[in-house]
């Protein structure tokens, strides 16, 4: 669960809270593609991660 979770929400929102005096879509922006790129990388190799730990159903249901 940790790998595919949601792990830009607390930056967003720490992005989004910040005032108008600060670039803030400079901030927003960087944040944005930070987190996007995090998603696709996670999601390109969650598949590698389960074929790795040698996860398949039948040992999850031996669980």
């Amino acid at each position: 669960m940790t790998w595919g979770g949601l792990r830009g929400g607390i930056s967003l929102a720490m992005a989004l809270s910040l005032p108008n005096e600060v670039s803030r879509t400079l901030f927003i922006t960087i944040t944005y593609v930070i987190v996007v790129f995090s998603f696709l990388a996670q999601g390109l190799t969650i598949e590698y991660l389960v074929k790795k730990l040698k996860l398949t159903n039948k040992q999850n249901k031996e669980l």
